[in-house]
């Protein structure tokens, strides 16, 4: 097969739906590139390893490295091999404590959040980069202004509950920052916390919306 090796170019808030957000897989010899859509919390976990960013509690790809290196396993590559229907699929070629090459089957944003954090190059089938990869990156400013927002919004909330050391927030800071917030972001802000699992975060979150008069999803 041959393959063609990728970078992660950008991420940004897509057009539908409305949760979604497009990865965008740019080849490293050149200047095209495919949009994958992902989930948020698929962003996020891509959006942490990029930026380095320290987590209050592990992520799912973070707890999955653990135990890779627990039990001596190494990802070596990740390739995306197939595409049908809209959908990518990848594989993840490890190497156990035995030295043997094993293969898993994974979605392409969980396995380009391990890639990164195992420090692994990741390629997509070249036939298949041929055939879906666009030339003119343009992006719609007003998106990634939306997801730069959600994901500055979350970390400085996160990082302010953490930093509390679990003490209830000044009333004043929470609603200062809560309201300045539309109600699709309050919604997004709220499915990003419970993902992450900050529990405190999200129950002030919906009583944010509830005193709007809105129900969380």
């Amino acid at each position: 097969m041959e393959k063609t090796e990728l970078s992660v170019a950008d991420i940004h808030a897509a057009a539908q739906p409305s949760e979604a957000f497009s990865l965008i897989l740019k080849e490293k010899e050149g200047e095209r590139y495919v949009p994958v859509i992902i989930g948020m919390s698929e962003a996020r976990a891509i959006l942490v390893e990029l930026n380095q960013s320290p987590t209050h509690r592990p992520l799912t790809h973070e707890l999955f490295v653990s135990l890779a290196d627990h039990y001596g396993s190494l990802l070596v590559e990740v390739n995306i091999v197939h595409y049908e229907n809209g959908v990518y699929f990848a594989d993840m070629v490890m190497i156990g404590s035995d030295n043997k090459v094993f293969h898993l089957d994974a979605r392409p944003s969980d396995a380009i959040a391990l890639a990164l954090k195992f420090n692994a190059p990741f390629f997509m089938d070249t036939a298949i980069f041929e055939a879906n990869c666009m030339v003119d990156k343009k992006h719609e400013e007003e998106d990634e202004e939306e997801e730069d927002h959600l994901f500055s919004e979350y970390n400085e909330l996160a990082d302010a509950l953490e930093e509390a050391g679990g003490e209830p927030l000044p009333e004043a800071f929470i609603d200062s920052k809560l309201k300045e917030m539309s109600e699709e972001e309050l919604q997004s802000l709220l499915d990003g916390a419970v993902e992450s699992e900050d529990f405190e975060l999200a129950e002030k979150i919906r009583q944010e919306m509830e005193r709007r008069g809105s129900h969380p999803r």
